[in-house]
């Protein structure tokens, strides 16, 4: 287990939401230099750098601490609501506006600016409250950047890669997934919902799961 991954990110989260108060280490420069390295090694800002997505992964960690009930989303609606952002995402190019759910833009934004509204204010609210329950509820299902950098993503030669000849089927990449990304179904990871924290690859008991270039011998899904 490489538990050592997940200190290092840890601290590229912090020194990032850190950032949102120091123009030179802003986010949003910071996700113009990743924009091309996503069609190659898939969607980063969301699991190291972006300060909204850090955020909820810490309320979640505190609800943890605290013995809070924690959820999954169930997989019979999982399968259909995680297309959820990528409808939004295809919605504004018709003009239909979801602005007043964009709470990364209030955490960002109004937030350290001290614009919020009301209405900005209550929809920034109620995300952080879902998030001591369910891991990253507005990355799941609302964020249309992290809809657009995944789709892009799709094409990565470069990603999380699984043995199902070590592997022993103990779910432990499943479970832990933030993004509800079924590890333990495939050898090669290209689903857009992936935000490449590394969490699966840091669990693994057998050390199954990699990060690397795609070869034929593991293209074979499991069914």
């Amino acid at each position: 287990m490489k538990k050592w991954i997940q200190s290092f990110r840890l601290i590229i989260q912090a020194c990032f939401t850190a950032g949102l108060f120091f123009p030179l280490i802003h986010p949003e420069t910071i996700s113009a230099y990743l924009f091309w390295t996503v069609l190659a090694v898939g969607v980063f800002f969301c699991g190291w750098v972006c300060p909204f997505g850090t955020v909820q992964e810490w309320i979640g960690w505190i609800a943890k601490k605290c013995k809070l009930p924690r959820f999954k989303m169930p997989r019979k609606i999982q399968k259909y609501l995680q297309f959820s952002r990528y409808t939004f995402f295809a919605l504004m190019f018709l003009e239909i506006s979801f602005s007043f759910l964009n709470a990364r833009f209030y955490f960002q934004d109004n937030l350290v600016h001290n614009m919020l509204s009301w209405t900005s204010g209550i929809t920034l609210a109620i995300f952080l409250i879902i998030s001591l329950f369910f891991d990253r509820p507005f990355c799941n299902y609302f964020c249309m950047k992290g809809a657009a950098d995944g789709l892009m993503s799709i094409i990565r030669p470069i990603s999380i890669k699984r043995d199902n000849q070590i592997c022993v089927h103990c779910h432990l990449c499943d479970k832990i997934c933030p993004m509800n990304v079924l590890v333990e179904n495939t050898t090669f990871v290209r689903h857009p919902n992936c935000i490449n924290c590394m969490k699966c690859l840091s669990i693994c008991p057998k050390n199954c799961i990699k990060f690397s270039l795609m070869n034929f011998h593991l293209k074979k899904e499991k069914k």
